[in-house]
């Protein structure tokens, strides 16, 4: 399980390596999901039974469907965090995946943490490099109990770090809105700043450790743009 999710996390920012930073020129990019053909400009990967992604342009949402997948969605997009450095979305849970006790906290050297690295929601900015090793990773996810504003370490890869951006079931089956400032979020988990261009975003539902199912929403996502 470790081994397949570290080939997630290697093929999806090697992917996205070779990028064009005059992409910056479209800034801001807002994807509104209200076209039946929306996903076209995203990729996909696929490790384990493939997430079902669904465009419901009715409601300009993305509606991501888990059981037991592992797949995300990515695209690609070249812009400086510091000049541009803010990403927005709504998201929705539905269902979250089924953690068995004492699964839920943080991670553990002791008692591991794989069983635990599903979310019913995620939603990534990556910072390729050309060495692997040095790639980085800012992932928000919307966890069932973990508390807001925690931030982890990936079990996968130490260049991934986690922020709870939404937390426990109050607001499920609502729309929630959330805005980040990446370049200080980047300061704040990394403990410097970003040396390199952001590469991409991905979003990701997830239930391939629980062996459950999950089910979410994402919609008017907009990204790279300045603090007002």
């Amino acid at each position: 399980m470790r081994k397949r999710k570290f080939i997630y996390v290697a093929i999806l920012t090697s992917s996205i390596l070779f990028i064009c930073y005059a992409h910056a020129l479209d800034l801001p990019k807002r994807f509104l999901f209200n076209k039946e053909n929306a996903l076209e400009e995203w990729q996909e990967k696929v490790f384990k039974n493939k997430v079902m992604y669904t465009v419901q342009s009715e409601e300009e949402a993305l509606l991501a469907k888990s059981e037991e997948g592992c797949s995300g969605l990515f695209y690609r997009i070249g812009f400086s965090p510091k000049e541009f450095p803010m990403i927005s979305w709504q998201w929705q849970v539905v269902e979250f995946p089924e953690k068995a006790a004492g699964e839920t906290g943080p991670f553990d050297e002791k008692t591991g943490w794989i069983e635990r690295d599903d979310y019913a929601a995620r939603v990534y900015v990556i910072f390729p490099s050309l060495n692997f090793s040095k790639t980085r990773c800012i992932e928000y996810i919307w966890d069932e109990n973990l508390p807001e504003g925690t931030v982890m370490t990936s079990p996968y890869f130490k260049n991934i770090k986690l922020i709870v951006a939404e937390s426990g079931r109050g607001n499920m089956e609502k729309w929630v809105l959330e805005e980040y400032n990446i370049y200080e979020d980047y300061i704040k988990v990394f403990g410097e700043a970003p040396r390199r261009n952001v590469g991409a975003i991905a979003l990701m539902t997830d239930t391939d450790n629980t062996l459950s199912t999950a089910e979410a929403l994402y919609k008017n996502i907009k990204v790279g743009y300045k603090n007002e």
